[in-house]
């Protein structure tokens, strides 16, 4: 294999050849690489061999990586389709060719991706391409990666593309990447993606990734509703399994509101499951004590399991919160009366608990 040449003053021929390809002269590309070949017939090796050696940022430049870089998409073909060069191959800091085609020119990056290229390739320090587009604000090839599959939340030492571009202030580049489900909450060195736009003092940013924030929980809440809303509706109908559904579903989304407990205790009363009522009306007293309501639903489930002595003790307890209550009252002699006429299968509050 043709040793590596170095692009100093002493290789005139290397130069020219970089020339040739940042200016896409593809005519005198190929001349020059017939004449490091040397009539090898390996043009291939002879032009892989080519690489920067010099130390400093470009050192491990290739050919390719050079093409790239400049747009020069008829090198980039050449050295691709016809010498079959490696489309990921490295320079000295592990970075691809694509990633200066996605840096700097669209036309090539997407040429090397339609030809294997690997949109994911991070280099050395773990920087992918996402990384370079999105905290330099290039848009346009952030929806060329995400397109062709790029991974949306690569981690690198200082996070993923998503505390890039706000820690950049890039608020083109953190919609995008919002918008193709970047992870907001991604915790890196303990900074999220919010805190990154925070010291960068980047308010519109700021502003963005709150609200993505908020919509979940907003998300939640209209959908608690819709259920509720429509739980009524069915509760109106005397759909009563119906609006029992419903209501258990909007729970899962606010297990905290002590009303679903008590709208679903009542849809238990009226199909006759005592049990699920009693259980409904506790779980609603110890969220609002000192709710009558929940008093008196104890009351009624009590009084369909035949408990009528627990069921007039927690009546008696509602109309001390409400003197003024009828139904209460009225609850309170139909549990006395019940009482009377028969003894209780179980008594007292505890049977409630």
């Amino acid at each position: 294999m043709a040793s590596r040449r170095s692009r100093d003053a002493r290789d005139p021929v290397l130069d020219m050849v970089f020339q040739a390809a940042s200016g896409d002269n593809l005519p005198l590309f190929k001349a020059l690489v017939t004449v490091l070949d040397m009539g090898r017939g390996r043009p291939k090796e002879a032009i892989e061999a080519l690489r920067v050696q010099e130390a400093g940022k470009l050192q491990g430049f290739s050919a390719l990586h050079v093409a790239a870089t400049r747009g020069s998409l008829r090198v980039c073909r050449y050295l691709v389709e016809e010498l079959l060069i490696d489309v990921d191959l490295v320079d000295k800091e592990g970075r691809t060719p694509l990633l200066f085609a996605t840096y700097h020119n669209g036309g090539t990056a997407e040429y090397l991706l339609d030809h294997g290229a690997d949109q994911d390739k991070a280099n050395n320090d773990g920087i992918s391409l996402l990384h370079y587009a999105a905290e330099s604000g290039n848009c346009e090839m952030l929806e060329l990666l995400l397109a062709k599959g790029a991974y949306v939340d690569p981690v690198a030492p200082h996070g993923t593309p998503l505390h890039g571009a706000a820690g950049e202030g890039q608020y083109g580049a953190v919609k995008i990447l919002l918008d193709h489900n970047a992870d907001y909450n991604k915790m890196v060195n303990g900074v999220t993606p919010l805190m990154a736009a925070r010291d960068a003092n980047s308010t519109e940013c700021i502003k963005l990734l709150v609200k993505v924030q908020e919509e979940p929980m907003l998300k939640r809440e209209i959908m608690a509703s819709e259920l509720i809303s429509l739980g009524s509706i069915s509760l109106k109908k005397k759909d009563y399994a119906v609006a029992a559904k419903l209501y258990s579903r909007a729970m899962q989304l606010d297990p905290d509101d002590a009303v679903l407990f008590s709208d679903r205790s009542f849809c238990w009363l009226h199909m006759g499951d005592g049990r699920k009522a009693l259980l409904d009306a506790n779980k609603c007293r110890k969220m609002r004590p000192h709710w009558p309501k929940a008093c008196r639903q104890q009351g009624e489930a009590l009084m369909l399991l035949k408990d009528y002595e627990g069921a007039s003790e927690w009546f008696l307890d509602g109309l001390k919160l409400d003197p003024v209550d009828t139904d209460i009252e009225d609850a309170v002699r139909e549990a006395m009366k019940s009482l009377k006429e028969g003894e209780p299968w179980r008594s007292g509050k505890a049977a409630a608990l």
